[in-house]
């Protein structure tokens, strides 16, 4: 019987969306900030909210609406920023710092420079960005998107608390993706095709739209399953879906590799004929498996797909910094007393 997870799932959208900035439901990660910007399409387009009276260790942008999100941040909310603070982005498709996804336009010149004033701020330790799409990007690190619910923090997503062996399962791989009119989605139809063709002997593929639940009950009839970037670059929910029930990802998602490197994924390079055979996957198995059915790493790794550990995550970077500010300066009192 499928249930809800036993943790609290680590998630940073939010909704409503399109109905005004005050209508969201702040939960998941944004709920843990002490500020949260709030932008959208419809009246009122901007919102701050400010859930601690002092200065903010930590910032949720949601960028639902990114090109207001970014001109608001920086115009109205980041000079009013003058203590050391951790930058949290997400809640859309759109990617940071660069915005590669097709559904939107690109970044203009005034937009980019507003980015590279936010991240030369003064007062910004580090920004944890959820579709980030520049692993070199000096200042940001990557945030995985985890699940979506739709309406609160409270509702629940389908998870078999105990689900099948990886070591029972068939050595297969599922393709199931949803594939859409646009340049968005072109990559998912060409691994689609790879499923059908080069990889067919170990890859089955679901074309059809299913339920979650039924879709669930098919990942466990396989060890691995493509997580294919089409919505955004984030190959999550699906990721997060398929680590929750015990079925290996494989990734392509090279700016989200130090985000999904934590967990027990399969990279590949590129979706080409190539990145996939019966050798890798015996081999993947065979390094992963412990991970999925050795009870004290598989708590590990459902710990990890937890809201704690990527805010402990934060926390504690924004901790190591003021630390080590506080060593400068009593450092820097001492030099002072001694000369």
């Amino acid at each position: 019987m499928l249930k809800s997870a036993p943790i609290e799932a680590h998630q940073t959208r939010l909704f409503p969306k399109n109905q005004g900035a005050d209508k969201y439901i702040i939960n998941g990660i944004a709920a843990r900030c002490d500020w949260v910007v709030l932008p959208d399409l419809q009246a009122p387009k901007t919102m701050l909210v400010k859930r601690r009276a002092l200065a903010p260790k930590t910032v949720f942008l949601s960028l639902r609406a990114p090109f207001v999100a970014i001109r608001y941040f920086f115009s109205e909310v980041l000079p009013q920023l003058t203590a050391p603070f951790m930058l949290i982005s997400g809640s859309e498709d759109v990617t940071v710092p660069n915005q590669l996804d097709k559904r939107w336009r690109a970044f203009n010149d005034e937009e980019r420079a507003m980015i590279e004033g936010i991240l030369a701020h003064p007062s910004l330790i580090h920004w944890y960005a959820e579709n980030l799409d520049d692993a070199s990007q000096p200042g940001m690190s990557p945030l995985p998107l985890g699940l979506v619910h739709h309406e609160s923090d409270a509702t629940p997503d389908l998870v078999d608390a105990t689900p099948v062996p990886l070591k029972n399962r068939s050595n297969t791989v599922l393709c199931a993706h949803r594939i859409r009119q646009g340049e968005q989605w072109a990559l998912r139809q060409q691994v689609s095709e790879l499923a059908t063709t080069h990889w067919a002997t170990f890859c089955r593929v679901i074309e059809e739209e299913v339920s979650l639940e039924h879709y669930f009950a098919v990942l466990h009839q396989h060890s691995f399953v493509l997580c294919v970037e089409g919505g955004g670059i984030d190959p999550s929910p699906k990721a997060w879906h398929a680590l929750l029930n015990g079925t290996i990802p494989i990734i392509c998602s090279p700016g989200l590799r130090a985000a999904y490197k934590k967990f027990p994924v399969v990279f590949v390079d590129d979706w080409s004929a190539d990145s996939l055979n019966e050798a890798m996957l015996v081999k993947w198995k065979e390094v992963l498996q412990p991970w999925y059915d050795e009870p004290i790493l598989r708590q590990q790794v459902m710990y990890k797909l937890g809201l704690d550990y990527w805010w402990d995550t934060i926390s504690s970077h924004y901790m190591r910094y003021t630390v080590a500010d506080a060593v400068c300066e009593q450092a820097g009192a001492a030099h002072a007393q001694h000369i």
